[in-house]
This record gives structure tokens, C-alpha cells and sequence, in this order.
């Protein structure tokens, strides 16, 4: 029987869950809860869960699900080589919504790039992509190519594939095809980690407060379809407006029915109220988590009574003596002129990106990159999944917890 890391027997749980499902008539269910086992198994095993999901996907009707099961039947995840010579390409936009977080990104890549040595340095080209099938026609001879940054540009990347090997710097599905590697700050894999980290620690019913917005909502979908699928249960969804400035109704609609955990979905301010409301929820004081989102590096190392046993996911670069002499770090970014903290995350998503590429062979082959973002390795799908350093709270104080501890 597979063990994962944590040491619990997934693979037979998953799979008799799956066959219960399907023995309800519920194929769509049972179709995804096999999928999510070939997420996390490779070779024949991966292979057969992949066929199970494609047989309830296609009993279930489900014929966009049975396409891209098909897809990856089809794919194996490439094994690729170290790039130290040749030409990365870097497919970022130069206007437009996105051009400041391609321009955070931009300094990350260059930040690790100007540490590398004169002789295993290859050479990078900016290509605009505004017009993506002209710069897919200009990086057309390149090494390597990271980019591009948009969704519907990546969705085309994905739907096509490119002659050079590609680390996309978003995601848009859960498998890639040969020579793609999606790379992303996705919102619902993080909800998915969160899910996993509350369900080790020995939780199995919990409650989620999130905001009324598209970012809050793609959280809330990762840690509950997760939640579910490792056999948890949800006592409340409840749904905040993103303007609110009270969180009594909230909180108390949240916590009718008892549950084991809270996850919280908000931003520092407002994350901190809605944990303040449940401590005056008197003796129902369950244990909480919260998003990245909920992190403050300014207020880190000071007390705070309000995060009371709140745990939360964040990236190692924005924790202070936390990341390696090779990456650098958010002082040395910061005394090399003026960055926006707002923009951390793409610092950090630059810096990872330029790392994979520079080490995509040893990815490849299964190992695990410690990087600004937090651990990184290649699943056998050709995603590249980020795990991620965790802080606690405890009687005020904070205390890291390195990439898949427990409590």
C-alpha cells in the first residue's frame, strides 16, 4: 500500500472511496479522486489510476475531463538537462495589466542570473510577448524558454506545446504536455497544501471563511475539494464581503456547528479581526489556518496575541535568514533600489523561475529545489509543485516550521 508524506495509507483510502462513489452513480467524483491519485504516483501505477479516471470521466459524460485524462495518457514528463550554456529565452509583456509584475519578475530572474559564474552563464533574450506567436517565432531557436506569464497565454502553450523545452510562469490545468513545465503562484494548490498540512495534524472537520472575490474563491475551491478527497468533512462556507470591517455575523454563522479547524482566507488586517472574533467564541476554540495572504513580513518576530494558534503558509523568501546563500535575498533586492512590497511575490516567482531553469535536469530527475518560494519538485504530471515554509503562532510568538512538517 503507497504511503504519502505523512504516512498515511492514500492510495487504498483514495481508490475504496472512489469505488464507493462510483457504486452511488457519482463517476464525476470518483473519476476525480482517481486523478488526484495519479497526481501523486508515477510509472504503471500513475498510468492505471490515469485509465480508471478516463473510464468514470467518460461513464459520467464528462467529455472536456475524459480529453485531458486522454492527453496525459498520451505524455510522459521529459527529462530534460541543466542549462548553462545556449539562450533562455523570457517570454514577459513590456505593457498592459501586466507589466509591473512582469517587471518583478524580471528582477528576480536577473538577481540570480548575475550570480551565476562567467563560464555556466547562458545567455538571456527578452522577448516581448504581447504578440505571443511573434515571440514564439523569435525563441524559437532558444536552450530554454520561461514564459509566458498571462493565462490565456499559457492555456495556448499548453494546448500546443513549443519546440524548446518551456517553464510557463503560470498554471492552467493539472497536466502538461512533453516539454512544459507549469510553474505558478496558483491560488487553489495552495488551498490544496493547506488542506493537507490541517488533515496531518489530525483535524478532520473544519469550517472556511473566505472573501467574495475571484482569488478568495479559488483558495476556498483548493482546500475543500482537497479537504473532501483525503475524507474530511466541511461544516461551513461562509463568505464575507471584501469591504467588511466587522466580523461578528461572520464568525458566528461559522462556528453554528463545531468543527476541529478554521481556514481563513484574507488579507493581514482583516485576518487578524476575524481570528480575534473566534477567540471571544469562547470554549469552541478550534485550531486555524489561514492563507499567505493573512502574512505581514513587517510584523514578523513581534507579538501577537490576536494570531493566537493560527498557522500560515509563506514564502521563505519574505522570512528573514531563511533562504540560502545562493538566492538572494529581500534585503539585498531591496538595497539594490526601491522594490514594492505589494510585489513580493513575483520578486520571489523571478528568482524561482531563473533556478528551475538553471537546474531543470536535476528537477527532472526528482529533485527537490529549495528555492525563494518555497521547495520545488516536478510531479509526474509536468507541474512544478511549491511547498511551502510554515510560521505558528503560540502564546504570541512565532515559530518556522520547514516544507511538510507536522505539528
Amino acid at each position: 500500500m503507497g504511503l504519502d508524506t505523512f504516512g498515511i495509507g492514500v492510495n487504498q483510502a483514495r481508490s475504496d472511496r472512489a469505488e464507493t462513489l462510483a457504486n452511488k452513480g457519482d463517476y464525476a467524483g470518483a473519476a476525480y479522486l482517481y486523478e488526484l491519485l495519479a497526481r501523486s504516483n508515477k510509472g504503471k501505477r500513475r498510468t492505471e489510476y490515469l485509465q480508471r479516471a478516463l473510464t468514470y470521466y467518460e461513464t459520467a459524460g464528462d467529455e472536456a475531463s475524459a480529453s485531458r485524462i486522454r492527453v496525459a495518457l498520451a505524455n510522459e514528463a521529459v527529462v530534460t538537462s541543466n542549462v548553462t550554456t545556449g539562450e533562455i529565452a523570457v517570454l514577459l509583456p513590456s505593457s498592459g495589466v501586466y507589466a509591473n509584475a512582469a517587471n518583478a519578475v524580471r528582477r528576480g530572474i536577473e538577481a540570480v542570473y548575475t550570480r551565476q559564474p562567467e563560464g555556466k552563464r547562458p545567455t538571456l533574450r527578452y522577448i516581448d510577448s504581447s504578440n505571443l506567436a511573434d515571440a514564439i517565432g523569435q525563441a524559437d531557436s532558444a536552450a530554454m524558454i520561461l514564459g509566458p506569464l498571462s493565462k490565456p497565454s499559457v492555456q495556448q502553450v499548453v494546448s500546443k506545446g513549443l519546440n524548446s523545452t518551456t517553464i510557463t510562469l503560470n498554471q492552467v490545468s493539472n497536466y502538461s504536455p512533453k516539454g512544459v513545465y507549469q510553474f505558478g503562484l496558483s491560488p487553489v494548490a495552495e488551498g490544496e497544501m493547506i488542506a493537507e498540512k490541517a488533515f496531518a495534524d489530525g483535524h478532520r472537520t473544519a469550517s472556511i471563511i473566505y472573501p467574495d472575490t475571484s482569488w478568495g474563491s479559488r483558495y476556498e475551491k483548493g482546500f475543500r475539494q482537497r479537504w473532501y478527497s483525503l475524507g474530511g468533512s466541511v461544516t461551513a462556507r461562509v463568505i464575507y464581503p471584501q469591504g467588511a470591517g466587522s466580523f461578528t455575523n461572520t464568525v458566528g454563522s461559522a462556528m453554528k456547528t463545531p468543527a476541529d479547524t478554521v481556514f481563513i482566507v484574507a488579507k493581514p488586517g482583516k485576518a487578524r479581526k476575524i481570528r480575534a472574533q473566534l477567540l471571544l467564541a469562547g470554549d469552541r476554540n478550534p485550531a486555524v489556518y489561514a492563507s499567505s495572504t493573512a502574512y505581514d513580513r513587517r510584523l514578523y518576530g513581534l507579538k501577537d496575541s490576536n494570531f493566537e494558534n493560527v498557522w500560515i503558509p509563506v514564502l521563505r523568501w519574505t522570512v528573514p535568514g531563511t533562504t540560502s546563500a545562493s538566492i538572494p535575498s529581500y534585503q539585498e533586492l531591496e538595497s539594490g533600489g526601491a522594490i514594492n512590497p505589494g510585489l513580493a511575490k513575483f520578486y520571489a516567482f523571478g528568482i524561482d523561475a531563473m533556478l528551475l531553469a538553471l537546474n531543470a535536469g536535476d528537477v527532472s530527475r526528482g529533485k527537490v529545489l529549495k528555492g525563494a518560494t518555497g521547495d520545488l519538485s516536478l510531479d509526474s504530471n509536468g507541474i512544478i509543485r511549491r511547498n511551502m515554509l510554515w510560521l505558528h503562532y503560540h502564546n504570541g510568538a512565532l515559530t518556522q516550521h520547514q516544507p511538510g512538517s507536522k505539528k
